[in-house]
């Protein structure tokens, strides 16, 4: 526990500080948790028979697991329904729509979250009650009565030609490179990325595939720049390493920049993003914009909408729709080919 404690610091700090100051914080960080034990407070549900909230709710965790729901998601529609029945402090067979919107305002009053957020937390619910009706364990969904949340969707716009150049003259290191040009290239999710490796890339076919949500499999490219300064980054590896290329293919494909290469973390790139957003000075870094750029770009080329839906994993056209920015001077064009 302590060990992995200690590796997310680095990981988290590694973007920020040079080999020198990162053996430095390694050299301190063990020097003074020497001997030093921690344990994990534990909250996870326990069975207190059928009529319990706890026992209700790791039925639902446990069906959506059964139909590949990824376990991380659960983790957060259970630590967020928990939280709510807490906060009710009812059975759910009592909880009523007033109960709920009780829950609601304290979210937005008192706790000021985001519309945005506040919306996802109430689908959460929503879900559950949907679940413990089909299996006849309550009498109706009180989420039902409480209505929609209207929330403004925005569009989150995609980088742009100046914010791309920026950020690639901003990487300092050659895997800060090959990184961003893969998130770019591939539009994976920040998860998909962290779980692959080496030998899971073909860069001679310039292909991949992706295990996605639901454990669905799809295939996703690379471009040129992508494969080369993929292809550069694991040669600096093979030499860091001291190891072969076929033996690197059994290993993480983006690693932690200390001499121990573990994978790079997800808590990991999004902060070398983040530190890579303030050398461009460009607005908003993170990992899922990459997927609306790639989506944007490759809709602006001409590829069919339920092609760019393939390409992203995608179930439904909807969603596509909102990775999806279509440019002034598209319209403007298509506008003049009409008049």
């Amino acid at each position: 526990m302590l060990q992995q404690i200690l590796e997310k610091v680095i990981d988290t700090m590694t973007p920020h500080l040079d080999p020198e100051q990162l053996e430095k914080l390694e050299n301190v960080l063990y020097i003074n948790f020497h001997d030093i034990e921690v344990k994990q407070e534990c909250y996870e549900l326990k069975p207190t028979g059928l009529n319990g909230n706890a026992a209700k709710l790791d039925l639902f965790v446990k069906s959506k697991l059964a139909v590949n729901r990824q376990a991380e998601t659960m983790k957060q529609y259970a630590r967020e329904i928990w939280n709510a029945l807490s906060f009710i402090g009812k059975d759910v067979t009592d909880i009523k729509a007033m109960d709920l919107r009780y829950y609601y305002g304290y979210l937005r009053e008192t706790r000021h979250l985001k519309m945005s957020t506040i919306e996802t937390r109430m689908h959460y619910l929503s879900s559950f009650w949907d679940f413990l009706l089909a299996e006849e364990m309550v009498s109706g969904n009180p989420m039902k009565k409480v209505g929609a949340i209207k929330v403004d969707k925005l569009i989150k716009k995609p980088y742009s030609a100046r914010d791309m150049e920026a950020m690639r003259s901003s990487c300092k290191r050659i895997r800060d490179r090959a990184l961003i040009e893969f998130l770019y290239s591939t539009g994976v999710r920040i998860s998909e990325a962290h779980a692959l490796n080496v030998g899971d890339i073909n860069l001679e076919k310039m292909e991949l595939i992706v295990y996605g949500k639901g454990s669905k499999e799809r295939k996703t490219y690379l471009t040129e720049s992508a494969k080369f300064y993929l292809e550069k980054y694991l040669k600096e590896r093979c030499f860091s390493e001291r190891i072969t290329y076929e033996e690197l293919k059994e290993r993480p494909l983006f690693v932690t920049s200390d001499k121990n290469h573990r994978r790079f973390s997800k808590d990991g790139i999004r902060d070398m993003l983040k530190a890579l957003e303030k050398r461009a000075t460009v607005k908003d870094v993170h990992p899922h914009r990459f997927r609306h750029t790639i989506a944007t770009e490759l809709l602006s080329r001409g590829m069919p909408l339920e092609q760019v839906g393939d390409f992203l994993g995608h179930e439904k056209l909807d969603t596509t729709l909102r990775y999806c920015t279509v440019r002034d001077e598209e319209v403007k064009a298509s506008h003049r080919k009409c008049a």
